[in-house]
């Protein structure tokens, strides 16, 4: 009895074997695609990394100074020529506040020399009316004396009489000459004033031109944006000093549709990858294709573009590539 069992279960065995074999011969398909996905999923790895543009403006300081302030932070976008912060030049300061006092001690001295040009018109036309008057008098006494001297010649008038008209009228003269002086003298004084005015109004106009380019030597200071773009980083707080040597004061990526990706695979990785192979890059919910620009050291560098600007830097991709 137990031999049949026996017999009967080898028997069940082998019609089992036989139906794999069979079911194995007829679906080789299945065995392939298996194999094939198991390769595919050897052939592609993940990696996260931080997303930059790939063209970057450096800016330098425009000159030896102190750093005043940043008008722009990063992550910031910017405008061609909008102002991205100051450097302040302590001399060129000093140079301005110079030239703003020189011409405000001028404006100051112009203004009083108003005052004494409008003086001097008055006193020349008190001088001239005084002259003037003096003139008449002299014109009047005049002939009050002729004609008490040809009295006095015909012995028709008193001496006291004669001699009051002669008096009178070298009196007048000499009034006459002393309004004659004092007009010329008031007319010179009004000459005078004018020249030194027209000197000050001279001097009025080189400094304000002077302060005009005192205060354009202070721009010198101010940093500009050389295209659009968005700030990435700015370096030095204010306060510190800087000077031209620093090439890269501030950052600014431009073109933020062409953008790139450092991710840092282990070496084993690295040495199965290439410049120029296939990436895919994805960056929040939108996935884009990317290529191995270059593998620099322990990291590798992904390229890839958007079909629009990207509004913000410094954020996280996945990187899958493929090897």
């Amino acid at each position: 009895m137990a031999r049949k069992w026996i017999i009967a279960i080898g028997a069940g065995l082998v019609v089992v074997v036989i139906a794999v074999m069979i079911a194995r011969r007829g679906h080789p398909s299945r065995t392939t695609a298996a194999a094939t996905v198991r390769v595919t999923a050897e052939a592609t790895e993940t990696y996260t990394g931080r997303v930059a543009p790939r063209n970057i403006i450096t800016v330098a300081a425009p000159v030896e100074g102190i750093l005043e302030s940043w008008s722009v932070e990063p992550g910031q976008e910017v405008i061609k020529d909008q102002l991205l912060g100051r450097v302040r030049v302590p001399k060129l300061e000093a140079a301005e506040r110079q030239a703003q006092a020189d011409l405000d001690l001028l404006q100051a001295r112009a203004a009083s020399m108003d005052a004494a040009q409008m003086a001097a018109k008055l006193e020349i036309s008190r001088a001239e009316a005084e002259q003037s008057r003096a003139r008449s008098e002299v014109d009047r006494l005049q002939k009050v004396y002729e004609k008490q001297k040809g009295l006095w010649d015909l012995g028709a008038t008193p001496r006291l009489t004669f001699e009051k008209a002669q008096k009178d009228y070298n009196d007048a003269k000499e009034a006459a000459e002393r309004s004659d002086l004092a007009a010329k003298a008031a007319a010179d004084r009004a000459a005078s004033i004018a020249q030194q005015r027209e000197a000050d109004d001279q001097a009025v106009v080189e400094k304000t031109r002077a302060l005009e380019k005192a205060k354009a030597d202070l721009g010198a200071g101010d940093l500009h944006a050389p295209a659009d773009g968005m700030v990435i980083v700015h370096k030095g707080q204010a306060g510190e000093p800087v000077d031209p040597s620093v090439k890269d004061l501030l950052e600014i990526g431009t073109e933020l549709t062409q953008l790139q990706v450092t991710i840092a695979p282990s070496p084993s990785e690295i040495a199965r990858m290439r410049a120029g192979g296939a990436a895919t890059v994805r960056l929040g919910d939108d996935e884009f294709s990317g290529t191995v620009r270059e593998i620099r050291g322990q990291e590798v560098i992904v390229d890839f573009s958007t079909s629009a600007p990207v509004t913000k830097l410094d954020r996280t991709a996945q990187v899958r590539i493929k090897f």
